[in-house]
């Protein structure tokens, strides 16, 4: 191991607070991926690519944990994974 090789940071459990879905209560979640289609018009590029999204729902009701939806993405995404729009 390199002696410039950064340590992942120590937490004090103790000093955490937990996160449960607003909607039930739920205090675990799971990873989707959705995956959404770029055209290669707009792209410049010579095909069309696949963008994957990773979002984390509740594992209960499927409702997004909104503070890790990245900001240009909420306008896409509702409340509940079964909500999501056809664009």
């Amino acid at each position: 191991m390199s002696q410039f090789a950064q340590q992942p940071p120590q937490v004090d459990i103790a000093n955490t607070t937990p996160v449960v879905c607003e909607e039930c209560g739920n205090d675990t979640f799971k990873d989707v991926m959705y995956v959404r289609k770029e055209s290669r018009f707009t792209s410049g590029l010579p095909v069309d690519r696949m963008v994957p999204i990773q979002l984390i729902v509740c594992d209960k009701c499927g409702t997004f944990v909104e503070d890790f939806i990245p900001a240009p993405l909420k306008q896409f995404y509702g409340k509940s994974s079964e909500d999501i729009q056809s664009l």
